[in-house]
């Protein structure tokens, strides 16, 4: 196997640390094993710039000791691991005591090397820098329209490799391989210079279509040309495929138990409550094989699940690891959304979607914005109040038109309130998959 795979050594190394931990006087420990190894060719205005290969493994300890907990990291296997160990020990003796720290229970756990068929071992050791080369420069636009002014591109393919265990027995190990490539284009403009990036993402390096995503940078860009604001006020929107998923975000983000626990979540009151429309469902689905964002077990090794988040409108779950769960005494999920999926309510893609919006649908005959991007901006994780720097198209009375230095203002549960229809088109390259989705009545201003 390559190199970028752990190996027996390695694997043997992080039980030497487990055991030695214990031995000191842990009462318990898990260990975290990583290793990545990523291959990049950068690509300037046509010509290869820069080619960049880089290894990084390092082990990570979370150590309970007479009720007491901290973490620690090292990225030495081979030498030193008594004197590391014992030198964490003192750190977390020095620590205030919390009963609420715990390894998760064992049959919480993920047990074994699963194959959620997320990393093809035979076309990553395949590759070598000559066919790196190759992708990167087929990827490549520069000098195909006279108004491009720079290029640039990546082409790179990364390999990581993970393993947990801990003195409850757990074990588990993951290996996942991505080949990715994106491009940004900078054209002439009227009066200023304008940018448009596009990126995909693939299995195998066959999969991996780098011309496509040059010439998708380039047509992005040529259409943001001659950009301007529109008028403001309460509008339909489109959130196209590439950028919705940001507006899913701060709900995910309002979901974690420790913005719960700490009081700084706008869904703090809402498990179990209808808050959403009737036909909003959205699940954590992370162990579909092949799929971006599957995994295995969570970073405390705990197995992962298909778990329902919304559910006709309702909340049905928080994510919650074991030390939240114990401080709030509740059941324990996972640490976080692995891939939340966003269903579908209409068989439409985003050109579809602005066309139902300008016949009617979501009051978009008096005007729709086509969002494909935010440009900065934030959302209050307590209230849910946001305010985003968008960019993209308007259609309506003003005429069809791309827009820029436009602000989308509002609050994230009257806005998901406000959601219409939900298409079909999301990427599979992310692990958030979020197809375009339609809002009615939202706050533009310029």
């Amino acid at each position: 196997m390559t190199e970028a795979f752990l190996n027996e050594i390695e694997i043997a190394a992080a039980r030497a640390f487990l055991d030695k931990a214990l031995e000191a006087g842990a009462q318990k420990c898990r260990v975290t094993l990583s290793k990545s190894v990523m291959d990049l060719i950068g690509v300037l205005d046509g010509q290869v710039d820069k080619i960049t290969h880089s290894m990084d493994r390092s082990v990570t300890l979370a150590l309970y000791a007479d009720g007491k907990f901290g973490t620690f990291s090292t990225n030495k296997l081979e030498e030193g691991v008594q004197e590391f160990v014992e030198k964490a020990l003192e750190t977390v003796r020095m620590m205030a005591p919390d009963a609420c720290r715990d390894l998760p229970a064992p049959n919480r756990t993920e047990k074994g090397y699963g194959d959620l068929k997320v990393c093809d071992t035979a076309a990553y050791e395949a590759m070598t820098m000559e066919l790196r080369r190759k992708k990167a420069l087929e990827g490549s636009v520069f000098g195909s329209h006279p108004d491009i002014i720079s290029e640039e591109a990546e082409y790179s393919d990364t390999l990581t490799d993970v393993c947990i265990l801990d003195s409850n027995g757990t074990f588990c190990r993951q290996s996942e391989a991505t080949f990715d490539f994106a491009n940004e284009i900078t054209v002439r403009d009227a009066d200023a210079k304008v940018s448009a990036y596009w990126w995909d993402s693939a299995r195998t390096a066959d999969g991996l279509d780098t011309a496509a995503v040059g010439q998708e940078a380039l047509r992005g860009a040529l259409e943001k040309r001659n950009a301007r604001a529109c008028k403001g006020g309460k509008m339909a929107m489109v959130a196209d495929r590439e950028c919705a998923a940001r507006l899913l975000a701060p709900v995910l983000s309002a979901m974690n138990g420790f913005s719960i626990q700490q009081n700084n979540s706008f869904l703090a009151d809402k498990l179990g409550k209808k808050i959403f429309p009737d036909f909003l469902d959205v699940t954590d689905l992370p162990r579909e094989a092949g799929a971006y964002g599957s995994r295995l077990f969570d970073s405390e090794g705990v197995a992962t699940r298909n778990l329902p988040l919304i559910e006709k409108g309702v909340l049905k779950n928080w994510f919650v690891n074991t030390y939240i769960a114990n401080k709030m005494n509740i059941t324990p999920t996972v640490d976080d959304a692995s891939r939340p999926v966003v269903a579908s309510t209409v068989d439409k893609d985003c050109k579809q979607l602005l066309q139902a919006c300008l016949d009617g649908l979501a009051g978009g005959d008096k005007g729709t914005v086509v969002v494909t991007g935010f440009n900065g901006g934030n959302c209050n994780s307590a209230t849910g109040d946001f305010s985003f720097g968008v960019e993209g198209f308007y259609h309506g009375p003003e005429g069809s038109f791309p827009v820029r230095e436009m602000v989308m203002t509002g609050n994230m549960l009257e806005l998901w309130n406000n959601l219409v229809a939900v298409g079909n088109d999301a990427r599979p390259c992310k692990p958030r998959v979020v197809p375009s989705l339609v809002f009615k009545d939202v706050d533009f201003s310029s």
